[in-house]
């Protein structure tokens, strides 16, 4: 027997206006229209809901539900900055002994299409998130440029995998003055 779990952020789904039946309605809507399973069988209440509010649509020739616009709204990721993370994390860092490859140098390879899918299950399709991801790394870049510790910077996957743009929150931006002279 196969078990399914799935987590749900109760806070995007109240962004929405929507339950738990009426979330996973579309959720199980959405995975039909990609030929995916989902082992869900909607309840008529959900089903009236959704249909007034028009976030889904019945096809009188198919004879099916369909997510319409507004339903689509529910899983659509808005903007991907995973090409701009990507185009800002080195391919390759020096070691002091030769170069050691720490990033794809194309993100449609098979090696950048793998860090995308980990972009995507980190970020959640959110924005806010994606941003601090970006900002993190920028720092850290920033840092280890200064500092000439590039060769310690994480490979792509593993930078991701491990939240290590977290470490780097807290840290200010160099171009901020602090007032205090070095000597």
């Amino acid at each position: 027997m196969v078990a399914l779990f799935i987590t749900l952020d109760m806070f995007e789904i109240g962004k929405h206006h929507l339950n738990i039946n009426g979330y996973l309605t579309l959720l199980k809507l959405q995975h039909d229209e990609e030929g995916k399973t989902f082992p869900y069988v909607p309840d008529e209440n959900s089903i009236i809901n959704l249909l007034e509010r028009r976030m889904i649509r019945w096809d009188n020739e198919n004879k099916k539900y369909f997510l319409d616009v507004e339903g689509k709204k529910v899983f659509d990721p808005g903007e991907d900055l995973f090409e701009e993370f990507f185009a800002i994390f080195p391919n390759a860092v020096d070691t002091g002994f030769g170069k050691r490859a720490i990033s794809a140098k194309d993100p449609n390879s098979i090696s950048g299409k793998n860090t995308h899918d980990i972009w995507r299950r980190v970020t959640k399709n959110k924005p806010n998130l994606q941003g601090k991801i970006i900002d993190g790394l920028k720092r850290e870049l920033e840092h280890r440029r200064a500092n000439n510790s590039m060769a310690y910077l994480q490979g792509i996957d593993t930078w991701l995998r491990q939240a290590t743009w977290e470490k780097w929150e807290d840290i200010p931006d160099k171009k901020v003055s602090t007032g205090y002279t070095k000597l």
